[in-house]
């Protein structure tokens, strides 16, 4: 009998901060099991909660930015067990579609907004922000035509590149020693 692969699940899409974490939580732990993306905390946990997935991985809190919202929100759909908890730095860049477009609009996850608030005021005062559920979503859906072609999103650097982006500015979070904490969770 063969047993089953183990999958852990993330918020987020490949190339997000969360996925990097669901790899750095693996290597640590010394475990194989397949990465999920599960765009939210809340697909994360339902994930859990239903079996399709063995493990979780979700932000908690930023240094910056504060507790992640959704991740407190999900949580209390269920009981969960924190296996552990790392730091890791985050560096953000804003990426638009192509060079010298009027930005009026900054698209990312509410977090990374909320960490690179004082920059985007100095870059594009008085643009629109809209919080989307992933930073590496925001890069994919700028890159397809979801979002306009005036918007700016913040995103990592390999997100915004895979997508065929153009960078405008690397490491533009407010604090340069930027930590998301990101907790590895299995549901009891």
């Amino acid at each position: 009998m063969t047993q089953h692969m183990k999958k852990i699940g993330y918020m987020g899409i490949p190339l997000s901060n969360s996925e990097n974490a669901a790899k750095i939580f693996l290597g640590k732990h010394g475990m194989e099991a397949e990465p999920v993306p599960l765009v939210t905390s809340e697909g994360v946990v339902k994930a859990l909660m239903d079996g399709t997935v063995d493990y979780g991985v979700v932000a908690t809190r930023n240094i910056v930015a504060g507790p992640v919202t959704e991740t407190e929100e999900a949580m209390k759909l269920g009981s969960f067990c924190k296996i552990d908890e790392i730091g890791v730095p985050i560096h953000h860049c804003v990426f638009v579609k192509k060079e010298g477009v009027a930005v009026n609009t900054v698209a990312s996850h509410i977090q990374a907004l909320g960490q690179t608030k004082a920059n985007l005021d100095i870059l594009f005062p008085g643009a629109k922000r809209v919080a989307v559920e992933d930073t590496a979503l925001a890069a994919e859906m700028l890159a397809d035509g979801r979002l306009s072609e005036n918007t700016a999103v913040i995103c990592g650097m390999s997100a915004g590149i895979h997508n065929g982006l153009t960078l405008f500015k690397s490491n533009v979070e407010d604090d340069k020693e930027n930590l998301t904490y990101f907790a590895l969770i299995e549901y009891r």
